[in-house]
């Protein structure tokens, strides 16, 4: 089931919306990861996509706003 988590990193709140589960230590790395490559100063409404590897697991992450979509390749 996909569900929209508010999820508090670094002082700002991000929604993330995952189907599969994921690690708080993954989450915090993708986050800090996507912040590094200025992933949350896009505009609005403009989403990007951006591949991370955690730990031999493969993220595709679409981000538009705060919002954060992850999935498990």
């Amino acid at each position: 089931m996909i569900e929209k988590i508010p999820f508090l990193h670094r002082k700002q709140m991000y929604n993330i919306i995952i189907e599969d589960d994921i690690t708080f230590m993954a989450l915090h790395y993708i986050l800090d990861d996507l912040i590094g490559q200025g992933a949350f100063q896009v505009e609005e409404g403009i989403g990007e996509l951006y591949t991370i590897t955690h730990e031999e697991v493969i993220y595709t992450i679409g981000v538009d706003g705060t919002d954060v979509i992850i999935s498990v390749k």
